[in-house]
């Protein structure tokens, strides 16, 4: 089982919590472009936009809601 976090945009070389500094995931996305490119953050970013962490298990149930 593996312990790593995603708590980052890896395209974009931004971690969340830099991004958390932006009002919205629109704010975010048009400043830096981050969850555009492979989209593989999207749904992390959408979570951390509704729910203020930073860091999450790969497989968090709660992404399916931000799909």
């Amino acid at each position: 089982m593996c312990d790593e976090k995603v708590n980052r945009c890896e395209c974009i070389n931004k971690t969340f919590e830099q991004l958390k500094d932006f009002d919205n995931l629109a704010a975010a996305q048009k400043a830096t472009g981050c969850g555009i490119e492979c989209e593989g953050c999207l749904p992390y970013l959408k979570l951390m936009f509704a729910s203020g962490e930073t860091a999450f298990d790969l497989e968090d149930p709660r992404l399916a809601s931000f799909q």
